[in-house]
Order: structure tokens, then sequence, then C-alpha cells
């Protein structure tokens, strides 16, 4: 079990987290945020409380809930915990692709965005599509980018590279917020990109598990 399940913390460093709390404050967007992989929820605690209870806008959770044991009911609680009502959080249990078909037939448009779910880069590919949802001048933030997260790093480079409406805003600790200067040309994240993901997901899963071999080998 993940040990924010018990501890209820926000995976996030305190230097990655006021970094966060202040990119939302200074912001001040009203349209709806957008979390991508929640764990226990401390980090929605801490955007949630960002805004006074009469101002704060509409709070979007996507996540499969099975991290670990009564993961939604752990959040809630956690919500409560932090005098937070749950009840105003629409929670998606589902995956990411099917959340985000849903979305795209809503017609959603979100202010900001935090990504933090599966690091894996089939997924962190496929979480990227959700920036086709955001607001022009909006933010998206992208948790552990840095080379022990190859899955992200490679994905969200990759992204920058061809999209040149979107640009770095600002980074702290493996916390890099990233800004949509204008509309997209061209999907966000296309079928090259998929493709691109797909060839490197092997060799990525290889050299993880060589990295977990080699220092109990070495034991």
């Amino acid at each position: 079990m993940r040990p924010c399940a018990s501890t209820l913390e926000s995976e996030l460093t305190d230097e990655e987290r006021k970094f966060l709390c202040g990119l939302i404050r200074s912001s001040s967007f009203f349209g709806l945020h957008l979390e991508i992989g929640t764990a226990a929820g401390g980090t929605l605690a801490a955007m949630m409380g960002c805004f006074e209870n009469q101002s704060r806008p509409g709070f979007v959770v996507v996540d499969r809930m099975t991290y670990f044991p009564n993961q939604l009911e752990i959040v809630r609680e956690n919500l409560e915990r932090h005098h937070l009502d749950a009840t105003q959080v629409d929670f998606r249990v589902s995956t990411s692709n099917e959340a985000f078909r849903k979305a795209v037939d809503g017609e959603d448009r979100f202010d900001f965005m935090l990504i933090d779910a599966s690091h894996k880069i089939l997924a962190v590919m496929a979480d990227l599509r959700w920036t086709r949802l955001l607001s022009v001048g909006g933010l998206c933030c992208l948790h552990d980018y840095n080379a022990k997260f190859p899955g992200v790093k490679l994905s969200v480079d990759r992204f920058l590279s061809r999209h040149s409406n979107y640009s770095v805003a600002a980074q702290a600790g493996t916390l890099l917020a990233i800004r949509k200067d204008r509309d997209s040309e061209s999907r966000e994240v296309t079928p090259s990109d998929r493709i691109y993901s797909l060839l490197c997901h092997l060799p990525l899963q290889v050299q993880r598990k060589y990295r977990q071999w080699r220092p109990a080998r070495a034991s």
C-alpha cells in the first residue's frame, strides 16, 4: 500500500506544493480545475485550500481509485479532515481514456490541470491529450518531470517540441508548469505520438527492471 494511504499527505515535496499553490493563487482562474491521479487527495486538498469556500471554482478528479483499498473513501475523508466539502468535487472514477472521451463529448474546458497519474510513457502520452481541453492562457502542471521518470520527461519534451503554442511557465523541483499561449493548429497528441510512446514502452520497462535488479544483485 502506498504510504500516502495512511499519512494522507500530498506526494509533492514541500517546495513543489508551495510552488503549486502559488501558481493557483496568482493565476486566479475561475474555470474548472482538473487533477488526473489524486492518490489520497493530499494535493487536491492543498489546491482547493487556495480558495475561499464562496469563491472556489469547480474541481474535477479523474482516477480509477484502485491505487489502494477504499481509495475514494479515503480521499473524501481527507478532504473533510481539511474542512473541505467533498461533495463539491466531481469525481470521475474511470480510466483517463474513458474520462477524456466523455469530457470531449461534454465540451468541458479547464483553466488549470495537474497531471500526476501513471508515469509510464503510454499513460503520460495519453494524459497529455487533456491539454486539448485547456483554455488559452491556462496552465498544466506535470509532476515528476526529471530523468528518474523517463516516461514523463520523454513525453513532455516531445510534446513541447511539437507544439510551439505551449511554453514552460516555471518549474520547482520536479513539478513543471506549462502554459497554453494560443489555440492549437493540430491535435495535441497524434497517432505518431502514440506510436512513439508504444515503441519506447518496452525498452523503458526493461531499463526500469534492470535498475531494480542491479541493487538487489549487488546486495
